[in-house]
């Protein structure tokens, strides 16, 4: 089977996380009816397709108010349809045209369910004998009634807009020294092959079908925006066709900008050259030679503007903007993200099998622009992994796309471990580097880690291992981390209580606060303070009792505290002792 039941578990709760149901899911507990499942598996087929979804879902044994995980009876292997046939092949006649879909069931603490997983529509929307559907927002409706979504789905699946003939314009729209420039990239591209050497007395127009960049002769959007002379930026109205730099400051604030317009293959270049990048430092593990790390890396800036090119969707006329920080260059497009997540490309079980720009795409892979398959994305991940830097950031948030390259090193101790292991792999880096930002991981990684030496604390807020700790020089760090048990508070308390007769809550605080781990922060620590009074000390152990308000309480020994601090510190002459 394609998931293992834990997968299936796992992405039962990763799907109950959502506060209400996205367009994508539905959860039913008892639905068997064939005629609806197929209707369910149109509009979700549809709506996934609209929403840049890979796959639609529907979910049986989760309740779909509360989010509950419930026993479910439904069984598509029992389930009947028409004339008694079995309900797989059923769908699969029924529905056109053909897709993949398929059914897991689970079992989830003793609890069964099935999950469905549906392929997005592809070209065309998924129709059950002749009608489409499309779900909106917890309703089932025949798409016929949403032409705007249904003309969405057809213009976002089918048509290319990076392919649309530019009526009326000719090679004399192109600039010269672009068209040169693309024959030296389209060479090097295909070194090796036969074209590349061919390719140098190609005329202008085959070299521009050849290239994706015309279709029989006729320019393309695409091969105006890549080569078009900066006074035709018409051609393509009313999209916008420019790139914004813009430099900032660590507050936000704009102290130089600069638009960069037609041809796109030389504004990548020069938008590129804008960007600042120094040196730094970092002492590896026992050397005293410093190793010299740049900032930034060409080629994953480089990779990170020309996916925003590629990926623009230059009908919402906005530009593609390049933000410099002072530690960090921001580059952002309008549109979505084919894939879905950027886990699923990064760790490549994702690709996405079209673009809303594919004639822009095939002919910036041709110009060996980008990278094929969406390969690049991974590739930029394992860069920045080998020069020990800080991985991507990819925010898919307000209907665009925007990935963070870091400047700066948020933490040494990250940097060392990936000096020192080269060969760690990609999934347990990118762990490390959210830890590093503060961030939280799945807590079965983290146990991989921590077995692996590579963590410790308490879970969520983990930090460097120990034996880590002190190769990097940071044995301060882990020590501050480091928390100490409960045993050692009990008695601090006891013995502070001893000592004073009685106490408040904020002298207990003053106490404890200091001795805590720098993992957790002053809510989380004052939150364990009153769960070892009230529950552990005095419910639970009955060592200590208040009086007065809960706010002014104060705290003191009870007889059994009083035998439990004396055993614990024999020596001690405080009157505690005498009572």
């Amino acid at each position: 089977m394609k998931y293992s039941n834990a997968e299936l578990c796992a992405m039962v709760d990763e799907f109950r996380e959502f506060a209400a149901e996205p367009s994508w899911l539905e959860f039913k507990t008892g639905m068997k009816d064939p005629v609806q499942i197929a209707k369910y598996i149109s509009g979700l087929s549809n709506v996934a397709a609209y929403a840049g979804n890979t796959h639609g879902y529907l979910v049986w044994g989760v309740n779909d108010e509360t989010h509950e995980v419930e026993t479910s009876d439904f069984d598509p292997d029992v389930v009947k349809a028409e004339k008694n046939q079995p309900l797989r092949l059923w769908l699969k006649l029924v529905l056109k045209p053909q897709l993949e879909f398929e059914f897991y069931p689970f079992e989830y603490d003793g609890r069964k369910g099935v999950i469905l997983e549906i392929e997005a529509a592809y070209r065309q929307p998924v129709t059950f004998r002749g009608m489409g559907y499309v779900r909106i927002g917890s309703a089932l409706t025949e798409l016929s009634k949403e032409p705007k979504i249904a003309a969405a789905i057809y213009r976002t699946l089918g048509h290319d807009w990076s392919a649309d003939i530019v009526h009326g314009a000719g090679i004399e729209d192109l600039d010269p020294a672009a068209i040169a420039y693309a024959r030296e990239l389209f060479a090097d591209r295909h070194k090796g092959e036969p074209c590349a050497e061919e390719s140098k007395s190609w005329d202008i127009e085959t070299f521009l079908n050849k290239a994706k960049m015309a279709i029989d002769g006729k320019l393309t959007r695409a091969g105006v925006l890549l080569l078009g002379k900066a006074e035709k930026a018409h051609l393509v109205a009313p999209a916008f066709a420019r790139i914004t730099w813009h430099l900032m400051d660590k507050d936000g604030n704009t102290l130089d900008f600069k638009h960069f317009g037609l041809p796109f293959i030389f504004a990548a270049r020069d938008a590129l050259a804008k960007i600042r990048s120094i040196t730094l430092r970092v002492m590896p593990d026992d050397s005293f030679i410093p190793v010299d790390i740049a900032q930034y890396d060409a080629w994953v800036l480089r990779e990170s503007l020309h996916n925003c090119i590629a990926h623009q969707d230059y009908a919402r006329r906005s530009d593609v903007v390049v933000s410099e920080f002072p530690d960090r260059v921001v580059f952002a497009n309008a549109g979505e993200f084919r894939p879905g997540s950027v886990e699923k490309v990064i760790y490549g079980n994702s690709r996405p099998r079209d673009y809303p720009n594919q004639q822009l795409v095939d002919a910036m892979v041709e110009l060996k622009m980008v990278d094929t398959l969406g390969s690049g994305i991974r590739r930029m991940y394992m860069t920045q992994k080998k020069n020990s830097m800080p991985m991507p950031d990819y925010d898919l948030s307000d209907d665009e796309v925007k990935v963070t390259v870091f400047g700066k090193i948020f933490d040494e101790r990250y940097a060392r471990i990936l000096l020192k292991k080269t060969n760690i792999s990609l999934d347990r880096a990118v762990a490390l580097d959210r830890i590093q930002k503060g961030g939280v991981v799945d807590r079965d990684l983290a146990q991989l880690l921590r077995r692996e030496g590579l963590v410790e604390g308490r879970y969520p807020r983990l930090y460097p291992a120990g034996k880590i700790a002190e190769k990097t020089n940071r044995v301060e760090d882990y020590l501050e981390a480091k928390a100490y048990d409960d045993v050692f508070y009990m008695q601090r308390v006891l013995e502070f209580i001893c000592a004073k007769g009685k106490v408040t809550r904020k002298q207990i605080n003053g106490l404890l606060l200091r001795h805590m781990s720098g993992t957790m922060d002053e809510k989380q620590k004052l939150t364990k303070i009153g769960n070892l009074l009230s529950l552990k000390l005095k419910k639970r152990l009955g060592w200590i009792e208040s009086e007065g308000s809960t706010s002014g309480a104060y705290w003191s020994l009870t007889s059994k505290g009083r035998e439990v601090c004396r055993k614990g510190n024999p020596s001690c002459k405080k009157r505690c002792k005498k009572l």
